[in-house]
């Protein structure tokens, strides 16, 4: 492709991108918004997050951050989940107890282990000590490996947003509607573990709006219910965008190298083509990267880079 593209010729690239991309994407899902110039665009998309349960009741559980290891299953009833259908699940976090003052953790915490599985479920009315049987259709693994948490990467429970810290997934997940089962297998970290704040299994709700198991080295029992909050996004949407950024992705055109800056710790990296489809993913753990795209066949698509706090920048890429 010609170094020097001309405007107009540009102007309908991203026309047609734009017009293939609306017809992808689900009627449910809101309308986005494409900005462009002569050397850059963004796709801009709704986002959307969902805590579970709504309201405050004080209560604790050691759910997803203990020091050993456990599983932890938890079951949303899909009425609780409207505002998410036809949307990608990107992450998960958890708060602190209201009342607590500190930050969390004191150092930095490892988990050598860490998987989050997303999937259909029963309804919380129908749910069983058993893991499986909580479980209808596959499971898909969004998030594996091990999981780092900052020293004071959870804020204090009294600060104006306490879900400081999200889990972002490897994969997100599209979520279609249904019964929502979020189940969390994790190995064992040096420290303390965190008591997230949750919902005793007396609150109103409980065991028909949302339930949850757990399991150590014993039998599975029934466990509170940890306050979640589940970030999605549009299709090919954003958090936060970056337009033309040469520090963000160079050279642009490229040809045969592609190189990927950030000011902080990338997560994913995905590549989409002027259909909308996925042509390259790359799990990344540092602030730079670099992605052969020799073979590459030319043309525009857009590069979709999420950091390690699950916000999102989109670039338009020219391979030539």
């Amino acid at each position: 492709m010609n170094k020097k593209l001309s405007f107009s010729l540009l102007q309908d690239t991203v026309g047609d991108f734009c017009s293939l991309l609306k017809n992808s994407v689900r009627s449910s899902v809101s309308l986005f918004v494409m900005c462009f110039s002569a050397g850059s665009f963004s796709v801009v998309h709704a986002q959307s997050s969902v805590t579970v349960p709504s309201g405050s009741v004080s209560g604790s559980f050691l759910g997803a951050f203990s020091s050993v290891s456990r599983s932890y299953q938890m079951i949303i009833d899909d009425t609780l989940l409207s505002s998410l259908v036809g949307k990608k699940l990107t992450s998960v976090s958890f708060r602190q107890l209201p009342g607590s003052t500190a930050a969390w953790p004191t150092t930095e915490v490892t988990y050598s282990s860490y998987d989050i599985l997303l999937s259909d479920g029963v309804d919380p009315a129908n749910r069983q000590l058993n893991f499986a049987l909580n479980v209808v259709g596959p499971q898909t693994t969004v998030k594996t490996g091990s999981l780092v948490i900052p020293a004071g990467a959870i804020v204090a429970g009294n600060e104006a947003d306490p879900f400081s810290f999200k889990i972002v997934f490897d994969t997100p997940y599209l979520y279609n509607g249904g019964n929502l089962v979020i189940q969390i297998q994790h190995g064992s970290s040096a420290g303390n573990g965190l008591s997230n704040h949750a919902v005793s299994t007396s609150t109103s709700g409980y065991g028909t709006l949302f339930t949850a198991c757990w399991q150590g080295t014993g039998n599975v029992v029934q466990a509170n219910f940890s306050y979640v909050k589940i970030d999605a996004q549009d299709q090919l949407g954003v958090n936060s965008v970056e337009i033309g950024s040469a520090q963000l992705v160079y050279p642009n055109p490229a040809k045969d190298v592609l190189n990927v800056n950030a000011d902080v710790k990338l997560a994913q990296i995905y590549v989409y083509n002027a259909s909308g489809q996925r042509v390259y993913e790359q799990k990344a753990a540092s602030k730079s990267s670099q992605i052969d795209v020799s073979k590459w066949a030319n043309g525009v698509y857009v590069i979709q880079i999420i950091d390690d706090k699950g916000n999102v920048r989109t670039s338009k890429l020219i391979k030539e």
